[in-house]
């Protein structure tokens, strides 16, 4: 979730930065959020209330996650021109999404490990030391409570999808820029294929053939199709527009693993494309709020399912919030998973991101990067 802002830090690499993508992360994360507040509702609560009557709508908000993986190729590829083919760009550019990703993943999975090791919270998961070194690590593996390939903090489960795109990206820059895009579709096309047609049951194995993963290489063709083209303004809105409709099209439809790149990963495409491209033909002025909720989404998106716990608590027990409104409840739970990835963002992720980006240009001069 970095700003591709340019920096002349040794060892970083040219940014662009779109106001509009950091934006849509900010989007994303409110849509899984209301997703996962949704669910909260309809589990713990009479279901009454405008908010559950549209748990149809709030459902595709699941799909903040393929709009994630889109954004994810789109800056990667933003942010590495002129790296490939440069001598350390590879070690550079893993180091620098290290430091971005694994910091604030590890702080709160070290949240939910406690939660699980404590006896008055989460009675029924079991721990598992070779699971949680698992979860750490990025590995898939199954979660010995429930038996779900998910890692110990549950919506990590998009970061091995990351880290894998990482891992290959990380090896293609030392290589020439042309053979990057054609090398990408090779790799990701056919595994996708695999994982389309062939029931995989290894969660390593499930991570490697996803489909999902053709969503990060929508992001790199965007990205580097938006410095070569260029499409009008009502073009830009008529993506947009199409986008919003395909999703609305398949609301409260049961998506899989099979069906989720076409009925979520193309439109979040799209959508991604009008707003750059809607960006590049001048349109700079947002609202100040998105900005902010779009620099704090992966605080809001890791951090949100403790505020969805608290509050799935109270409302199964009937505690404090007992008689209060659903719709009420919602808002006032949604405003909490958004504080609280802010606080997130401004006490620990940028912070510490920053101390460590720092000694990272340090030991760069150092060793004359």
């Amino acid at each position: 979730m970095e700003k591709s802002a340019k920096q002349p830090a040794s060892g970083s690499f040219e940014k662009r930065y779109f106001t509009s993508i950091q934006i849509l992360r900010g989007v994303a994360a409110l849509s899984v959020v209301l997703f996962h507040v949704s669910e909260m509702l309809l589990q713990y609560t009479d279901g009454h209330g405008i908010f559950c009557r549209f748990a149809a709508l709030w459902y595709t908000g699941a799909a903040g996650v393929d709009l994630f993986f889109v954004i994810s190729g789109f800056v990667m590829v933003q942010s590495t021109q002129g790296a490939f083919g440069r001598k350390g760009a590879g070690a550079v550019f893993m180091a620098r999404r290290i430091i971005r990703i694994v910091p604030l993943y590890w702080m709160y999975t070290a949240i939910m490990l406690l939660l699980v090791l404590l006896p008055f919270t989460l009675k029924t998961h079991v721990f598992s030391a070779s699971y949680t070194i698992k979860s750490l690590l990025f590995i898939p593996a199954i979660n010995p409570t429930h038996g779900l390939d998910l890692p110990l903090l549950p919506q990590g489960w998009t970061l091995s999808y990351e880290m894998y795109f990482y891992l290959l990206f990380t090896l293609l820059l030392f290589f020439e820029k042309r053979f990057f895009l054609p090398v990408i579709t090779a790799v990701f096309l056919p595994s996708a294929l695999v994982g389309l047609f062939l029931e995989i049951r290894d969660p390593l194995w499930k991570v490697v053939t996803s489909p999902l993963l053709l969503e990060f290489v929508f992001g790199c063709y965007l990205g580097r199709a938006v410095n070569h083209r260029a499409i009008t303004r009502r073009g830009s809105l008529l993506l947009i527009f199409l986008a919003l409709f395909l999703l609305f099209q398949v609301r409260g439809v049961t998506i899989d693993d099979q069906t989720r790149l076409f009925l979520w990963g193309l439109p979040a495409m799209l959508l991604a494309a009008g707003c750059v491209f809607l960006e590049k033909q001048g349109m700079h002025h947002y609202p100040e709020a998105l900005v902010m909720i779009g620099n704090s989404s992966y605080s809001i998106y890791l951090s949100h399912i403790f505020v969805v716990l608290c509050a799935g608590t109270l409302a199964k027990n009937k505690v404090l919030v007992d008689g209060l409104p659903n719709d009420l409840f919602a808002v006032a739970v949604i405003a909490l998973c958004v504080l609280t990835g802010h606080l997130s963002f401004r006490l620990v992720e940028r912070p510490v991101s920053r101390l460590l980006f720092t000694l990272l240009s340090r030991r760069d001069r150092r060793n004359g990067a």
